[in-house]
């Protein structure tokens, strides 16, 4: 076998046994030229064939480190996180990062349709599929419309549960602006991603069956997610 097929397998064999986790920096060429005691050009070639393979990806200048899987994403007017992954056949989960009461600052109240400084609730969630981070969102919601929300939320663990036992037994995404920047050290950490992959910025507005403002969010996922645009549905 040839010996960088011989790295390259080696390297996958850490990376499929979790000694290596999507974000994790390999080590440099330097370092596996010394550890498997090749050239560096042997070395390469086997970060070549990872890169190939999707399972590695390696930048100039910054190194290499381990890929995310793909994981499809689209856009519909009727956004459910839970029910979507689940037909996907994966795993979800949600974790809530903050939830408190707070004033609106002049976007959320413009968006919500609200006197600037009126309370709203703040939602801030960290999202998984199969135990590995793929986003983070920020909801805000009016607090005198939903003066229970973060009670009721605690308990039922969804937003679409929670607005239904609210009186609001449906919701759709009016607009949405898109946009990529490069993530902040925090959420870097909180993905596990590396600094330099952009993330793609969702922000949008979803409102009631009669068109009433009802939720401004953001949502921030890293770019390795493989995006669909489908008609909106």
């Amino acid at each position: 076998m040839s010996l960088w097929r011989e790295i390259s397998q080696s390297l996958e064999r850490q990376i499929l046994a979790r000694e290596l986790t999507p974000g994790d920096k390999l080590p440099t060429e330097f370092e596996l030229s010394r550890q498997f005691m090749v050239n560096r050009h042997t070395v390469r070639r086997a970060l070549s064939d990872l890169q190939e393979k999707g399972i590695v990806e390696s930048t100039q200048g910054r190194g290499s480190f381990v890929r995310r899987a793909s994981a499809p994403m689209r856009l519909h007017r009727r956004p459910r996180f839970t029910e979507g992954v689940r037909e996907r056949g994966r795993v979800p989960r949600t974790e809530i990062l903050r939830l408190v009461v707070k004033p609106s600052d002049a976007k959320v109240a413009t968006q919500l349709g609200l006197r600037l400084g009126e309370p709203v609730i703040y939602l801030e969630r960290r999202r998984f599929i199969d135990g590995e981070p793929t986003g983070l969102s920020q909801h805000h919601f009016s607090h005198a419309r939903f003066p229970g929300f973060v009670e009721m939320y605690r308990a039922r663990g969804t937003i679409t549960q929670t607005l239904t036992d609210s009186g609001v037994p449906d919701y759709t995404r009016q607009r949405i602006w898109i946009s990529a920047r490069l993530p902040t050290a925090h959420e870097a950490d909180l993905l596990k991603v590396p600094h330099h992959v952009p993330l793609l910025v969702q922000r949008y507005l979803n409102v009631d069956g009669v068109g009433r403002p009802l939720e401004y969010g953001i949502s921030r996922a890293a770019t390795e997610v493989e995006v669909d645009f489908p008609a909106l549905v």
